[in-house]
């Protein structure tokens, strides 16, 4: 399967390069503003300060710019699969300690651009190492003797999907019984994924090469998204051949998984070291793919031979 990804900045390559309604399903994890240090090009939407109110200021402009080109390039009735996590709120920046909605600030941006919310899941963390990470007393045992009434609960993952408006080609009727037999997820599958939590992701289930890429010491990067997650996201949403997009590619973990599924793909990243990381992964992702494709011939080979 064709994978493309493109060194440049999302919202300028989608309008480059994306005509209007090209894409069957989008898989990506969101920048978020003032918070972490992706890159220090100008045109990074995680260089923009967001400020108090998240619905305004320079990461809320930013951000409609992107989701504008976003609903432009996909089909109708396709889905866009957003990978978020809940912020804090910190006493000198804020006023108070406690959640910053970054969750509910995407649900209103996405809907105020056309999108119709589809259903999210959420994806615990493990408390104690979130505590032990970022020192947080709201998280500590301790807190809860003098004063119980300050713990508060880690903040959780979402992937959050929306829909563009729209009836679109059934996913699932694209393929006949004898392309695509029993599905490419099942009924079992389902009952699992359609919890509303996905409890089971393992936060170390992801491509390697992330802090290989790391252009200075004061860089931070929060984790690349678990492939179990992309997996069952394109699993879903997606059939194969069909086209995937991610405007924030990151080190190609929706690449890597597309070529795994069997689906097109298409991607934006910014950063040049996450960008040379992505295509080597990606490269990876066909050898690998090529070499089980070989064992599987050899198989069936011995197969009709016994």
């Amino acid at each position: 399967m064709t994978v493309e990804i493109h060194n440049e900045d999302c919202i300028t390559g989608m309008r480059d390069r994306l005509g209007d309604e090209s894409i069957d399903c989008t898989i990506t994890s969101i920048p978020f503003g003032a918070l972490f240090m992706y890159s220090g090009k100008p045109d990074d939407i995680g260089n923009n300060i967001d400020g108090i109110n998240m619905m305004e200021g320079q990461f809320a402009l930013h951000m409609r710019f992107f989701i504008e080109e976003l609903y432009r390039v996909h089909r109708p009735g396709t889905v866009a699969c957003i990978h978020v996590q809940q912020l804090l709120r910190w006493k000198v920046q804020h006023g108070f300690m406690g959640m910053r909605d970054f969750r509910g600030a995407v649900i209103s941006l996405m809907e105020n651009h056309g999108w119709q919310p589809h259903g999210e899941v959420a994806i615990p963390k493990n408390p104690q190492a979130v505590a032990q990470r970022l020192k947080l007393h709201s998280l500590m045992f301790v807190t809860g003797k003098r004063d119980s009434r300050a713990l508060a609960p880690a903040m959780n993952d979402y992937v959050l999907f929306f829909r563009k408006p729209g009836d679109g080609v059934p996913v699932h009727g694209l393929y006949d019984a004898e392309t695509n037999p029993g599905g490419w997820f099942t009924q079992e599958d389902w009952i699992k994924w359609a919890s509303g939590c996905w409890d089971d992701i393992l936060e170390i289930d992801v491509l390697e090469g992330a802090r290989g890429c790391k252009e200075s010491d004061e860089e931070k990067h929060v984790c690349p998204l678990q492939l179990s997650v992309v997996r069952r996201c394109m699993l879903i949403y997606s059939a194969p051949g069909q086209t995937i997009l991610d405007p924030f590619m990151g080190i190609g973990t929706t690449g890597y998984v597309a070529v795994e599924q069997r689906r097109r793909c298409v991607g934006f990243e910014l950063k040049e070291s996450y960008h040379r990381m992505a295509l080597r992964n990606v490269e990876k992702a066909r050898k690998d793919d090529a070499q089980t494709n070989i064992f599987s011939m050899i198989r069936k080979k011995k197969g009709a031979a016994a």
